[in-house]
C-alpha cells in the first residue's frame, strides 16, 4: 500500500515536469505543443485527487503534504504556464500578467479557497482556458487585458464557483456538460488555429452555464 501511495506522489509530481516542459517550448516557439502540455497537467491534476484518496494517501504516505504539492504544481501549471504563454504569443502587458500571478497566489493559499461545502472561493484560476479563448477569439490586446484585470479581482472577491466533481447542486448536469466540454476542448486544443467557428462558440455553453449556476446559488444561498 505504502508503494502505491507513493507513486501516486510521484504521478502527481509528474505536472510539475510537464510545467516545466511547457514553459520551455513556449521559448522555443511551440506554441500549440505547449497548450497540449498544460492539457496533459490538466489531466494529472483531475485524477491524482481520486487516486489519492483510493490509497488513504495520508495515512499511507504522511511524509509528503500531497495537498501542498499539488497546490504548487497547480499555480505552475495553471497560472505560470498560461500566463507567460499569453504574453509569448499576444504581447499582453507585463504588469496586467503581475496583476493575474499577484492574485492566483492568494487564490492558492486561502484556507478557505475550497469550502465545506465543496465550492471554490473566488476565480479558481483557470487561466489555461481564459488565455486559449482570448487567443483564439483575436481579442484585442486592451480588450484581453480588461478581461485578465476582471478574473484576477474576481479571485479576492467572496463569490462561490462549483466544485464541478464536488458540489452536489446540478451535479449530474454539470458533468454531462462537462464531459462535453471536455471533448470541445480537446478538440480545439488539436485543431487549434483551425478550428471552425461553430466549434469555439458552441463550446461556451459549459463556461455559461458554469458561471451562471455558481451565481445563482451564491444568490439563493445569501
Amino acid at each position: 500500500m505504502k508503494i502505491r501511495a507513493y507513486g501516486v506522489h510521484a504521478f502527481t509530481a509528474t505536472g510539475a515536469a510537464l510545467g516545466l516542459w511547457a514553459i520551455i517550448l513556449i521559448f522555443e516557439g511551440y506554441f500549440p505543443e505547449a497548450i497540449w502540455v498544460l492539457c496533459a497537467a490538466a489531466i494529472v491534476d483531475s485524477v491524482d485527487g481520486a487516486l489519492a484518496r483510493a490509497v488513504n494517501i495520508h495515512a499511507t504516505a504522511p511524509r509528503i503534504d500531497g495537498a501542498l504539492m499539488d497546490n504548487i504544481i497547480d499555480f505552475v501549471t495553471w497560472t505560470v504556464g498560461p500566463l507567460v504563454w499569453i504574453y509569448a504569443t499576444m504581447q499582453i502587458p507585463i504588469w496586467v500578467l503581475m496583476a493575474c500571478a499577484f492574485a492566483s497566489i492568494f487564490g492558492f493559499t486561502n484556507i478557505e479557497a475550497k469550502t465545506d461545502d465543496n465550492f471554490f472561493t473566488g476565480f479558481p484560476s483557470f487561466w489555461n482556458i481564459v488565455v486559449l479563448y482570448i487567443y483564439l477569439l483575436d481579442i484585442s490586446v486592451p480588450i484581453a487585458s480588461t478581461i485578465l484585470l476582471g478574473f484576477a479581482i474576481t479571485t479576492f472577491l467572496p463569490v462561490k464557483f462549483i466544485y464541478p466533481s464536488k458540489t452536489d447542486f446540478f451535479k449530474s448536469l454539470t458533468l454531462a456538460l462537462g464531459a462535453l466540454y471536455l471533448v470541445q476542448l480537446l478538440a480545439i486544443i488539436i485543431l487549434f488555429d483551425q478550428t471552425p467557428v461553430w466549434l469555439l462558440y458552441s463550446s461556451f455553453i459549459f463556461p455559461v452555464y458554469y458561471f451562471s449556476a455558481s451565481f445563482y446559488l451564491q444568490l439563493k444561498h445569501l
